[in-house]
């Protein structure tokens, strides 16, 4: 039997710096392992690098506007696609009108091919890289054409059905995010290694924080637990796995507190990192502090990537409170950072092992959409 044709359609993938293109790397690779044919049509002035492998990847648009409506339609065409997988939003699509009219051309121009939409935002998200303004309209004007939604969280189910009467007769699966980062494979030593040479001293409480800084994430929570920790005379640095940039009004005020609190020698801001370096960061780590103002949910790609690693993860929730020992995480309130300094003092030297507790995985995931494009094709 020949293997399944997938085209995914996506405005960012890597390098470029998106949660949304990272995730169509990895959902490609692993259906390619899965036996899928998979092509990836995505943006071409991201320096992302083309390749005939399967996956094969087409940088081939080069502006999401609506006269290269045609162009990208042939393109996608030529990869003779059996199912046609849209991740929406991304960073660029933003003002652009080209994604919303690609799903209902297609689905005129294309009728054997099954359209599947992705969508990683909620449809009542406070903030997003879609405009508010136009959220239900662009929601309705792709998904209302596709043959199958998936979301990645269960909470955006209900929203999608107030959409339309037809929007709740097309068939909708919830399939979790994984991790996009590998989990180390550093041994002791070389982890020794590692924090030596970040000029970590013997004794230190290492902390981490990884992803992007963006006002929702509570980085300055971070920065008031260290200080917290200085001030109880707890030897505690912290690494940032993301970065800071003065240009960026928020970063600049967080750049600002670091100074204020006389943070400076104890926080190291090491950017942007390739996948494999995070991991090894976050296995160096004793303590990754992720305080996110309305708490952590299933979506957490750098909540995922640490929890992996078996280090202790203090983060928040509005519904779980204290230390999971299966999981390893210890849950407080948003904004409580008393009780995130106290969790560290009292938990940073617990570990589990590396990929103990069963969060999701990428052939998982992988297995669920192959499952979901089966149900269509066929019809059942």
């Amino acid at each position: 039997m020949s293997p399944l044709r997938i085209c995914l359609v996506s405005g960012t993938y890597p390098p470029s710096h998106c949660g949304v293109g990272d995730y169509t790397e990895m959902l490609a690779q692993a259906l390619a392992e899965k036996g899928a044919r998979v092509s990836v049509v995505t943006s071409s002035y991201l320096g992302t690098k083309p390749s005939t492998n399967n996956p094969t990847v087409l940088p081939i648009v080069n502006a999401w506007a609506l006269p290269r409506a045609l162009y990208v339609l042939r393109c996608i065409i030529r990869t003779r696609p059996q199912v046609i997988h849209f991740q929406f939003p991304t960073t660029e699509y933003h003002a652009h009108r080209l994604f919303d009219l690609l799903v209902p051309l297609l689905r005129l121009r294309l009728k054997a091919a099954k359209i599947v939409i992705t969508l990683h935002e909620p449809f009542v998200a406070r903030k997003s890289v879609v405009p508010g303004l136009f959220r239900p309209l662009r929601y309705w004007l792709s998904s209302t054409w596709a043959e199958a939604i998936i979301v990645v969280d269960q909470s955006y189910q209900e929203p999608l059905s107030r959409i339309s009467r037809h929007m709740r007769r097309i068939p909708l699966k919830v399939i979790p995010i994984a991790s996009n980062i590998p989990v180390s494979r550093l041994q002791f030593e070389e982890q020794e290694n590692l924090r030596e040479r970040a000029g970590i001293a013997k004794g230190t409480t290492l902390l981490s924080y990884f992803g992007f800084i963006q006002p929702r994430k509570g980085f300055e929570h971070v920065l008031d637990v260290l200080k917290i920790l200085r001030t109880r005379q707890t030897p505690a640095e912290l690494i940032v796995l993301g970065e800071l940039s003065e240009n960026n009004p928020y970063h600049h005020g967080l750049l600002n507190r670091i100074v204020n609190y006389g943070l400076e020698t104890s926080v190291k801001v090491l950017g942007h990192l390739d996948r494999y370096a995070v991991s090894n960061y976050l296995a160096v780590s004793d303590v990754c502090v992720l305080p996110y103002v309305d708490g952590v949910h299933p979506k957490r790609g750098s909540f995922l990537a640490a929890a992996q690693e078996g280090i202790l993860i203090v983060t928040t929730s509005m519904s779980k409170k204290g230390l999971f020992p299966n999981e390893n995480v210890y849950y407080t309130l948003p904004g409580d950072v008393e009780d995130m300094a106290s969790a560290i003092q009292l938990h940073s030297t617990k570990r589990v092992p590396r990929g103990s507790f069963p969060w999701p995985s990428w052939a998982f995931i992988a297995d669920e959409h192959l499952k979901l494009f089966d149900q269509i094709l066929s019809g059942s």
